[in-house]
Order: C-alpha cells, then structure tokens, then sequence
C-alpha cells in the first residue's frame, strides 16, 4: 500500500482514540491534554507523509515551497469549493452505480474524500476552541490550553491542505527517472563556446552537489578553449523532475575577454533534458540502425587515432544521429550512443502526448523546448534572471557554481509549475476527473 495513502487511516484512528479518550476523562483540562496529544501525532504522520511526498532528492535538499501554495489551496477559496463540490457528486454518483469502471474511480478519488473528511471534522474542532478561546467567563488556564489547542490544530490542518495539494497535483511518472543533459554552443562564436563550457560545469557541479553520479558522453572542446557541445548521462533520485525545466536557450550577456572596446556582446546556449526510459519504454530494433565506426579525434594520446572507437548511429525510421567517442572501447561507445538515441525516441513521444493538452494553454514556466528562451545571466548587473516566472537572483560565481542558489532557483520554478497545474485542474470544475458511464 502506498505511504500516501496512510495518514488519512492513521487520521481515523486517532479520531476514534479522541472520542475514546473523552468518555475517559471528562474535565475539560483532561480533554485538551489528550487533544493536544492527538494532534501532535496526526501533525507528525502529515508531516513524514508530506516529505516522503516532496523530498524532490534523495537528501530532500529541493523544498517544496506549499507556504506559496496555500492561497491557491485553501478550503475559503471558491475555486477549490467548486472543483471538490463538483469531485464530490461525481464520486457519490459513482458509488451508487457500484459496477466495476465505477469503483475504479472511486478509489482513485478515495485518498481525496478521505482528506476533505479529515478537514472538515478539524474545521469543526477549531470553531469550538475559538468560542472557547475567547468566553469572557471562562477562567484564564482554561482559555490558555484553547489557545494551544488551537495553534495545534491549525498546524495540523496546514498539513492536510499542503497533502490534498500532494494529492491533487501529483508527481509525473517520469520525474524519478534519470536524463541525458545536454549543452550546445549558440550564437556568438568564441564566445558562445566559452558560456557553454561554464554551464555545462554549473550541471555538473549540481549533480555532484545533489549526490547524483554524471557520466560523461560528449565533450567536444576547441582549440582557443570552450565547448562546443557536451553531453551527460546523469543518474539518481528525482534527477528528471528537479532538471526538467532547465531545457531552452540560456542567454549571456557580457564583456568578452577577447573585446577591446569594452561593448558587451549577447550569446546564447542551448541546453537539452532528457528523460532516459527503460528498454522496454523504447524498442530500437537493429534492422533500423545504420551504425557507422570511425577513429576518434582530439585529444586523448596516441589510442584516440589508432582505432575505430568512435561510434555513430542513424536511426532510420525517425533520421536521428547520435555519436560518441568519449571512451577508448567501441562496445562502450555503441551502448553510449543506444542511451542517447533512446532517450531522444522518448522525448519525441512525450512531446506528441503532452502536446495534446499544452497547446490549449500558455505554460507559464515554458514547455522545456530548445528554442525557447528561459534564462539571461546578465554579467554587468551581476544578475540572473528566469523569464519565465520573473524571478531575478544576484551573485553569479555562486549561481554558477551549481549549489545553493541554484538549487534555490530550480524549487521555484518547479513549485510555479505545479501552481500552475493546480489552477488548470481547479479551471476544469472536475472534468478532468470523470467517472466512467
């Protein structure tokens, strides 16, 4: 059984131990001890349960940002009345059809129902407290012990608005999978070169910085310095749900070392994220190859120019080519280039899936395409800056340096996203969750 899906159990039976505990003690000094007993425990499993749900990474170093959330998700906002009204009916109507499809759904909206219930019946306790809280008759201990009951209680109803939120906006299958990264030089030349190099750094410094590992594939450099094009396998907890966003064209505005006038130039890079499936997501068959060997360039000592190591693959039926000629081994290379070429199959289904329903509306954190621009780091002002979602950080050694601040950066623009799924799901009144006929 998913973990998601205690605490609403865990709730009911701690429901059952308060009204137990009331017949057991009567006084009112009793009952708030064993409320606030109650309450601490429900807070607590609401609590492991929402960070079991949105640890992003491994060491649940990506926060999830609900504090943001919670004027979007509150029981006093009319959109959310209306979307759960509308859940509501479809899921008694459904209940009372009792045929098989039916009941299907009802268990897919169960986990919500059970929260909303939990809710409600907090909702009600803190109405009692608050009269309680502030009788003028009633002696000051007693008013106290409501005021912390109160506190309590509203702590543990946060947590159940931020899970329905869980709940409501869910994690997409293909966020714990890993991703082919990938970082081309633009417009700008020399320069463009040079920026690629730095971001591609910055990915790295962030894999290692999250604990992920990072495997090498491409890393083709100049000769005046920079990278042309560099590309990773990178592998770990969450890595495509915490980088999928970070695809588009990355703008630099700057002086180049190489200027004498001191004029800033504007260069860009683009970066690519992609999934990596499983084999049985994406069957390449070999009737569909061409592969062709050659003797790999650059540096890496006499082996590099004496053998056929490099490896390029055409896929036929889509006229996709990936190369690779990062390790000394032909049969490493070949498994290197098969990751690429599968993980770009991928994506090329995921796009035709998702673009169904994102051509209906204007993603505010962009669709993840290379051709959009998403992000300028502007060297003058010391600035990044995220178009997207309008958001501005200073101090770019560190920005680049793929720690904290990125990290910082990249919780923002996935809890923007998901805002913006719940809204979608709040405009819909419930169609998106319809019960089979």
């Amino acid at each position: 059984m998913s973990r998601l899906y205690l605490v609403p159990r865990i709730m009911k039976h701690l429901t059952r131990d308060w009204t137990r505990l009331f017949h057991l003690h009567h006084n009112t000094q009793s009952l708030s001890r064993c409320r606030r007993t109650l309450h601490t425990q429900a807070r607590k499993s609401a609590n492991k349960q929402r960070s079991w749900r949105t640890a992003y990474m491994m060491d649940q170093r990506i926060h999830h940002y609900s504090t943001s959330s919670q004027d979007l998700l509150s029981l006093d906002n009319p959109s959310v009345q209306k979307y759960l009204n509308s859940l509501k009916a479809k899921y008694e109507s459904a209940l009372e059809m009792g045929n098989v499809t039916s009941m299907k759904f009802v268990s897919t909206v169960r986990p919500i129902m059970d929260i909303i219930e939990e809710v409600e019946a907090i909702q009600g306790d803190v109405q009692e407290l608050r009269t309680l809280a502030e009788e003028d008759n009633s002696d000051k201990e007693m008013r106290d012990l409501a005021q912390k009951d109160l506190h309590d209680i509203q702590e543990t109803l946060t947590a159940l608005q931020d899970q329905l939120f869980e709940v409501l906006v869910p994690e997409e299958p293909i966020d714990n999978t890993n991703v082919v990264l990938e970082v081309s030089a633009g417009v700008g030349g020399q320069e463009a070169m040079l920026f690629s190099q730095e971001v591609f750094n910055m990915y790295q410094g962030f894999a290692e910085y999250m604990g992920w590992t990072s495997d090498l594939t491409d890393y083709e450099t100049t000769d005046l310095g920079g990278l042309r094009h560099g590309a990773a396998v990178i592998s770990g907890d969450s890595v495509y749900q915490a980088l999928k966003y970070e695809g588009g064209i990355h703008r630099v505005q700057r002086v180049p070392k190489t200027e004498k006038a001191g004029r800033i130039h504007t260069s860009t890079v683009s970066v690519a994220v992609l999934p990596q499936p499983s084999e049985i997501e994406v069957q390449i068959l070999d009737k569909d190859l061409k592969i062709d060997t050659k003797r790999a360039s650059g540096a890496g000592g006499q082996h590099v120019n004496t053998t056929d190591s490099a490896v390029r693959i055409t896929h036929l039926p889509s006229g996709l080519v990936v190369e690779c000629q990062e390790e000394r081994s032909q049969h490493h290379n070949r498994n290197t280039c098969l990751k690429k070429l599968r993980a770009q199959l991928y994506q090329q289904q995921l796009d035709h899936i998702t673009s169904s329903y994102t051509s209906n509306r204007k993603l505010q954190v962009g669709t993840r395409a290379r051709s959009e621009k998403i992000r300028t780091y502007n060297y003058p002002q010391d600035r990044v800056t995220d178009h997207r979602i309008g958001l501005s950080v200073h101090n770019l050694p560190s920005f680049l340096s793929g720690t904290e601040l990125l990290h910082s950066f990249i919780c923002q623009v996935l809890e923007e996203a998901r805002k913006e799924k719940l809204q979608e799901l709040l405009s819909s009144r419930g169609e998106m969750m319809t019960p089979p006929k």
